[in-house]
């Protein structure tokens, strides 16, 4: 073997530094001063800010059908905006007196400004029907929801919400909340009833008490009188806002000076909007705020503010009333900080024990003060980036925790062992660090490399890749300063110890050096010469150990899907009942699967006995917001106090309900408060008939997947509508449609009066038929109608009535009909893009052009933004793998050699995949971004080995020596690598919390990656390494192999 090349030890950077140790330490200073000022300042949240490039168009149309908001105001919009080119999408629904669209806009575009072009297109429609009101137009903001506080109990709705708006208000008097939203309340409405017998006895119509309310009941301003004093303003006081002060609003004075008043002749109840409802928490009355983060305030703050505030509220509530605080976002943001320090403090241990076993305790201390040197300096440069500390920026931090040292480790081993050979010095250090400098920092610069497509992804979750990619861009490029000018200075000021405590610790590396040194020499070498003698065989092994591993990918062997199954702490729910079901129908089903969940909760326990506090159930609300459906949001005990998860009492729940009857839908999923459907297929349609059709038939196709489930098909559900006809006889009496409309109207939506102002509400005032006079079929066929001459006649001898089909609710994509199928997806199961692409390729594109031609069918939800995102990803990763080549072609001065480094880049994934089937893990994305770290160390190591090899040939080393010789030197440093990579996962790998499953496929691709990535590195690279020489020999391009004695 030749002696190593000697390296310029006084210029330059990396002898500067390692020189001036004051320089290093003040670099090094600045770091954990700068970055802990940061850590304690640094925005955090629970996810990711991210832009959405939507504007929604809200038109309230009171007491209109679907059909009727469809064509009065739906369609003019979507007429308005067909040229608007920046609109990507435009989707709108139209349900029962209301329209609301929402216009996606193209990536590129100011939202802002094509939200002000919106505006001005739909207030130049002049067309929308009287009753509609002026259309809300705003663009649709993230909001960071930090927790719920539910206030319950005994106690009526208006004492409820009255409570409520004082606890808002409250709340937001702390300088850290801003923004509390109440839910779960209805707004304010006095109504004002009036009987037909009344009407007809008075000669009056509900449109003329309207008038009168809006004549006797108002402030009205009177100017000013200017005086010497200054101005004073007149006002004349007269607006009602309180029943009492409504009796005493005057519709008739008679000649003889009576009057005739509203409380003369009307039932006036300052109440609530009639809607069919409830709200209920734990089994009682409730009402809900949310808080929630805006701007850049810190989410832990804002629930750490509202916490207290709850805890101090307590004791100051009504007798009966309860608050509490639930559905907390901050617990597992904190839970996922604490798990990130612990396992940093874990693993730097265990890898601390790698090191010290390996080379001196001095040298593994300093390359483990590198850990938080790169951590702090990436926080310092995290808030330039646009990221917060978040869900998934920790995330980056704990996948990097693996490798963010191997550059450490490198330099480290170098000069140690450079240490070994000449003994310890500044030169000895510098030497040792310039030896493997540039292999070290061009192999970082890769793994940089393949991590940056992650900042140029599109789709709504692009966000997600982005904050995990730049944690690590920044780790990694801090990696490259401490270990290139603040490590070699403290080792080269690291003087061996001389005394008897450090000289007894030198053993241990002594110690295990001389094992890895016998097994290197009697073990490895021989091994290593063999497979290059049969290097081909070992090729084609490693091939279809890959071809397999591809093989077991495609096959669905290992399942693949975007975002791993993750046990939650949270279980949704959702009835609905079939059209037409009374109220108090839906209440029983609500009050029988309330049940049926307590009963699951006693089963558990009595299952228990012997454990105290084993509940599932920790909170549970339900709310309807109509008179048929239902909606449960139920958080359970976390999931590290109980043996079950979501999923299993999910199952048990659903089998305890068994069938509601009269239902439609009952959807019953653990998940967290933010998942959509697994499968979302949106369809859209000129043909109503072939759009319903298209619908059943995918609804079909995937009931018979195993692990699909709660399948929804969004085709409009039939409701039965009331049209009534006008007859010629009402033209004689004077009576037109518009007419006979208003007076139908009135009745039984409602005149609308006026509307005041009560502190923050603004309250409608309505003029109607009683409750009890509007509930069935015959008092509308008993209804009068008042003709133009005063007259009063029965509606049916001036409209024929008639009973007809019509729809709950009205979709439409871009001037189109549009259905939407979905369904959840138990990942343990089957994957959501498996079941998607199949359909989509045997059933879309086989069968539907020929049976339904009209109908497109489009993914959308989370299969549509999966498939964008992995897209954007593929070509960037393309791009990638051109960088990655110049990267390597550099240091290596060699347009074939980087392909050997390459070619070995696919071959990482073996590991990974193997590992994934050993503890039944999903493949996801998780484990995609396991894969690229891991990448990034097989790079690292294979082109320090590469380099070595040339290096060696240089100095005139035989091909097949140089390249033994190489794989020898460099077996330690790529197993400390390894090893510490290994075991600084293994913490996680081990963790068992709900906070650990996000992040365990992960660890599972780097950490059983590695194992197989070290095989690669130094049986595979040598091999290689001849196979391309043997291809140069071929062309006649290189003598060496025929000159060796090989």
């Amino acid at each position: 073997m030749s002696s190593l090349p000697e390296f310029d030890t006084n210029r330059g950077i990396i002898p500067w530094f390692a020189r001036n140790s004051v320089a290093a330490n003040l670099l090094m200073i600045v770091i954990i001063a700068v970055g802990l000022g940061t850590a304690f300042n640094i925005q955090r949240t629970i996810q990711p800010d991210f832009e959405i490039n939507i504007v929604q168009i809200t038109v309230p149309y009171p007491g209109a059908t679907p059909d009727e908001v469809e064509r009065g105001v739906v369609l003019k919009i979507e007429e308005a905006l067909k040229d608007i080119e920046s609109i990507e999408s435009l989707e709108s629904t139209a349900s029962e007196s209301i329209a609301i669209l929402t216009a996606e806009v193209y990536e590129g575009y100011d939202t802002l400004a094509v939200m002000d072009e919106i505006k001005s297109a739909v207030d130049g429609i002049v067309s929308f029907p009287e009753q509609a009101e002026r259309p809300i137009i705003k663009r649709v903001e993230f909001q960071n929801h930090a927790l719920n506080v539910q206030l319950y109990g005994d106690i009526d709705e208006r004492g409820l919400k009255e409570l409520a708006e004082q606890v808002k208000l409250e709340l937001t008097l702390d300088e850290n909340i801003a923004f509390v939203q109440i839910n779960g309340a209805r707004d304010f409405e006095i109504s004002i009833e009036v009987s037909e017998n009344t009407l007809l006895q008075y000669g009056l119509t509900l449109s003329e008490v309207a008038d009168a309310i809006r004549r006797s009941s108002l402030d009205l301003p009177g100017g000013s009188i200017k005086t010497a004093n200054g101005d004073i303003l007149l006002r004349t006081r007269g607006q009602a806002r309180s029943q009492h002060e409504f009796e005493r609003v005057v519709l008739i004075t008679y000649p003889d000076g009576t009057r005739l008043t509203l409380g003369d002749i009307a039932t006036i109840n300052d109440g609530f909007v009639e809607q069919d409802g409830f709200s209920f928490f734990d089994s009682q009355n409730s009402i809900g705020l949310q808080v929630f983060a805006v701007g850049n305030q810190d989410l832990i703050k804002v629930a750490t503010a509202a916490k207290q505030y709850v805890e101090k509220k307590r004791g100051n509530l009504p007798e009966g009333v309860n608050i509490a605080t639930w559905a907390d976002i901050t617990f597992y943001l904190e839970g996922r900080m604490t798990m990130m320090m612990e396992n940093l403090g874990m693993g730097a241990l265990l890898v601390f024990i790698v090191l010290g076993m390996f080379l001196n305790i001095k040298l593994a201390f300093w390359v483990m003060v590198g850990l938080p040197i790169c951590f702090l300096g990436a926080l310092v440069m995290m808030p330039f980036a646009g990221i917060s500390l978040n869900m998934l920026s920790l995330f980056g931090f704990i996948l990097v925790l693996g490798i963010v040292v191997d550059d450490a480790i490198i330099i480290g081993e170098s000069a140690y062992a450079e240490a070994e050979n000449k003994g310890h010095s500044i030169d000895s250090v510098i030497t040792g660090a310039l030896r493997v400098a540039t292999p070290a920092t061009f192999g970082v610069l890769t793994t940089i490399m393949a991590f940056s497509p992650t900042l140029f992804t599109e789709g709504a979750f692009s966000p997600f890749p982005e904050a995990v990619g730049w944690v690590v861009i920044l780790c990694l490029s801090f990696s490259l300063i401490e270990s290139k000018w603040i490590l070699p200075a403290h080792l080269a000021h690291s003087t061996p110890g001389t005394t008897g405590i450090w000289l007894k610790i030198d053993k241990i590396p002594q110690f295990f050096n001389g094992k890895l040194n016998h097994f290197v020499t009697e073990y490895y070498r021989p091994f290593i010469h063999k497979a290059i003698e049969n290097r081909y065989l070992t090729g084609s092994i490693f091939s279809a150990m890959l071809i397999i591993t591809i093989g077991l990918i495609a096959g669905g062997i290992v399942r693949f899907v975007m975002i791993p199954e993750v046990p939650s702490d949270f279980i949704k729910a959702n009835l609905e009942m079939i059209e037409g079901t009374p109220e108090a129908q839906t209440r029983q089903a609500f009050e029988y699967m309330d049940k049926a969940l307590t009963k699951v909760d006693l089963d558990y326990q009595r299952e228990h006995l012997n454990s105290s506090n084993k509940r599932l159930i920790s909170h549970v609300q339900a709310f309807a917001t109509s008179g048929r459906t239902v909606s449960f949001m139920v958080e359970l005990t976390k999931n590290e106090l109980r043996d079950i998860d979501g999923n299993e009492i999910a199952r048990r729940w659903r089998e305890e309900i068994g069938d509601i009857p009269g239902s439609k839908i009952l959807a019953i999923s653990s998940a967290d408060q933010t998942s959509g459907p697994a499968i979302s297929l949106k369809l859209s349609s000129s043909s109503n008939t072939e759009l319903d059709a298209a619908a059943k038939e995918i609804e079909e196709a995937l009931s018979h997947y195993k692990g699909v489930f709660d399948i929804r098909n969004g085709a409009s559900a039939i409701q039965d509508e009331i049209v009534l006809d006008i007859k010629p006889s009402a033209e004689v009496l004077g009576i037109s449609s518009a007419t006979l409309g208003r007076q139908l109207r009135d009745a039984f939506y409602g005149a609308e009066a006026q509307r005041i102002q009560r502190g923050n509400d603004e309250v409608k005032v309505m003029v109607r038929y009683p409750s009890d006079a509007r509930t069935t079929i015959s008092d509308l066929q008993n209804m009068y109608i008042r003709s133009a001459d005063s007259a009063y006649v029965p509606l049916s001898s001036v409209a024929s009535m008639s009973i007809e089909p019509g729809f709950s609710e009205r979709k439409r994509v871009d001037g189109e009909r549009s259905v939407t199928v979905t369904a959840q997806v138990d990942k343990t199961y089957t994957a959501p893009d498996k079941v998607t692409s199949t359909i989509m390729n045997t059933l879309v594109k086989d069968i539907f052009p020929e049976k339904y031609p009209s109908v497109i069918v489009q993914l959308s939800g989370e299969s549509e933004e999966s498939g964008v995102l992995m897209k954007s990803l593929a070509i960037g990763f393309v791009l990638a793998l051109f960088g990655i080549y110049a990267l390597l072609a550099i240091p290596l001065r060699s347009y074939l050699q980087p392909l050997i480094i390459m070619g070995v880049i696919p071959f990482g994934i073996i590991g990974a995949v193997v590992g994934h089937i050993v503890l039944n893990m999903s493949f996801s994305m998780m484990s995609f971004f396991g894969v690229i770290a891991l990448s990034g160390v097989v790079v690292n190591d294979s082109l320090i080995m590469v380099d070595f090899i040339n290096s060696a040939i240089a100095r005139g080393d035989r091909l097949i020596d140089a390249v033994v010789d190489s794989g020898c030197l460099r077996f330690r440093a790529i197993l400390l690598t390894s090893l510490t990579t290994f075991f600084g996962l293994l913490p996680m790998l081990l963790e068992s919390s709900l906070q650990a499953q996000f992040v365990i496929p992960m660890a599972v691709s780097l950490g059983f990656g590695i194992i197989f990535a070290t095989v690669i590195t130094l049986i595979l690279i040598p091999c290689l390494y001849i196979v391309l020489d043997d291809v140069k020999a071929f062309f006649g391009s290189s003598k060496a192999l025929a000159n060796s004695s090989h």
